[in-house]
């Protein structure tokens, strides 16, 4: 799993437990087997949020539970319970030379989250039946922009979810059923739709357990019930997602290749460092990045970066520098 002789420089893993190839029990053994990683803090994060889960995740290696969806303030609490500063380097500082104390590295503190929770009128979030933006909100800290993009997201990646699981249970293949029940359900659940998500998990739990179609059926038909009235009014007030997709034609006009490709460049090494940041990149250089890829690919390049699937957005980019030496 890891090369080299040193562990990585992991302060804490958070480990999703519902992975569709190894999950994170699987995951968790792994790393435990390997004496290097004795030590390290693992916190398993789930929607199944019971005894048993819990139990079963401290028997399998990991240091706590948290759960799905989740709540900012208890995540950083309990990220903080296991936190350790990294060591500092071998170069003393300023200070230390000096003879002077080292000010430890705090955690972050849970009252800061809790502060930076929205607070006030939502002028700009849609007032949408079955979405509570507060709860929403609260998850992503606050951040109005972020939110509203992750629920153009939910539009997109899970307006279909019904039809897919529908899709899925014909083929028999009933693990990836279960696997587009439990995302929806996490989903929805982070977004502050809890009918959606009360839905899903019912679902979730019949496909589960291999339950009759005289029985999943019924319990499709009740999250399309949640799910297309909110997808619709989120459309509706939000706009498509890809409404957003096209660069400024005045932008355009005022960009150079060389721009183009300096952020290019910064672009590929924010991919190539799997940094979260790319997709915000993405936003703010549109116009410098989108005459490289055009009208054609830009889409789906966009949709693979805000999708984390950095390795083929890298790819992509990287051909479309080369057809514009």
């Amino acid at each position: 799993m890891f090369n080299g002789p040193q562990p990585p420089p992991f302060d804490v893993v958070l480990m999703d437990l519902q992975m569709p190839e190894m999950d994170g029990y699987q995951a968790t053994a792994k790393i435990r087997s390997d004496p290097r990683f004795g030590a390290l803090p693992i916190i398993a994060m789930t929607a199944h949020a019971t005894i048993e889960e819990r139990q079963r995740c401290l028997a399998v290696g990991m240091n706590d539970h948290v759960a799905k969806p989740i709540d900012p303030a208890m995540l950083f609490s309990t990220v903080g319970r296991f936190y350790r500063p990294v060591k500092p380097s071998l170069v003393p500082s300023d200070g230390a030379r000096a003879g002077q104390k080292e000010t430890p590295v705090e955690p972050r503190s849970t009252e800061r989250v809790t502060e930076s929770k929205a607070g006030g009128v939502n002028e700009d979030l849609p007032a949408v039946a079955g979405l509570d933006t507060h709860d929403g909100l609260t998850r992503v800290a606050g951040n109005r922009k972020l939110y509203s993009k992750l629920l153009r997201q939910f539009i997109e990646q899970q307006g279909p979810a019904v039809g897919q699981i529908t899709a899925a249970l014909a083929q028999g293949d009933v693990a990836l059923a279960e696997r587009l029940a439990h995302t929806l359900k996490g989903v929805a659940g982070n977004i502050g739709a809890k009918a959606v998500q009360a839905a899903a998990g019912a679902l979730e739990k019949l496909i589960r357990a291999r339950a009759a179609a005289a029985d999943v059926d019924p319990a499709k038909q009740q999250v399309a019930a949640a799910l297309d009235p909110l997808a619709a009014q989120l459309k509706a007030a939000l706009g498509s997602p890809a409404s957003d997709a096209s660069a400024p034609t005045e932008a355009l006009a005022t960009v150079n290749p060389a721009q183009s490709r300096e952020a290019a460049v910064q672009l590929v090494k924010l991919l190539s460092e799997f940094d979260s940041g790319a997709g915000d990149f993405v936003e703010a250089n549109r116009a410098a990045l989108y005459p490289l890829l055009g009208t054609e690919f830009w889409p789906q390049f966009e949709k693979l970066v805000q999708g984390y699937a950095f390795a083929d957005a890298q790819t992509q980019l990287e051909q479309a520098m080369n057809s514009h030496p």
